[in-house]
């Protein structure tokens, strides 16, 4: 079965389980704070919009007949899936969640950053470090594009709206679940072995965003 698969399958297969590890981490920190009542949570969104991957490969789980629509499926059931509970536990918990879920976001790109240490002597590698790891979309989406660099810097431009169906689909605060992925790329960029800044201007559904060689 894995003769059908091609490096780019696996890649994206990987982030989305990053992503759902994130999640995860998340409920736990709830369950840790709330108890059953978190959990309860997790139940629901996972009643709305679809179960776990299981810890199995790749080659094990997709359907062989129809890979580009079930990594689709995958995406859109973890993003709305997060969306559902990070917004619901802020609804409920309020500001002390929020500090549990950033500190979940801040947490997992920086330990992320640590891996990438040998890869990012320029601001392009950075870019293609970052995209190794976070969301965006599928491929042939071409949500993310480059449209300046060098050895200083470079400057790409993605749009939201890629994630926007995913984030109302499970009724998600937009412009918290937006901060929530803009501290994660931060804190990634901004823990790496070189010194490096990131800085974002949003207009509409589209962000222009800059990763600065320090």
């Amino acid at each position: 079965m894995s003769r059908f698969l091609a490096p780019i399958h696996t890649w994206l297969f990987n982030k989305v389980k990053l992503s759902q590890d994130l999640e995860e981490h998340i409920v736990r920190l709830h369950a840790d704070r709330y108890q059953k009542d978190a959990l309860k949570i997790q139940e629901e969104a996972v009643t709305l919009y679809g179960k776990y991957l299981v810890n199995k490969p790749l080659e094990e789980l997709i359907d062989v007949d129809n890979i580009h629509g079930w990594l689709q499926e995958r995406i859109k059931e973890v993003e709305s899936r997060t969306a559902y509970i990070v917004t619901k536990y802020k609804e409920i918990y309020g500001e002390d969640s929020v500090e549990l879920t950033k500190n979940a976001y801040t947490q997992q790109a920086i330990e992320c950053a640590k891996n990438e240490s040998n890869k990012i002597d320029t601001p392009e590698n950075v870019y293609v470090s970052l995209n190794n790891y976070i969301l965006a979309g599928m491929p042939c989406d071409r949500a993310s594009s480059v449209i300046e660099k060098n050895e200083e810097y470079i400057k790409y431009q993605e749009n939201k709206d890629i994630h926007k169906s995913n984030y109302e689909l499970g009724k998600g605060d937009l412009e918290y679940l937006y901060n929530l992925r803009e501290l994660w790329i931060k804190s990634f960029v901004e823990n790496l072995g070189i010194r490096y800044a990131y800085e974002s201007k949003v207009s509409g559904s589209i962000s222009d965003n800059k990763i600065i060689k320090l």
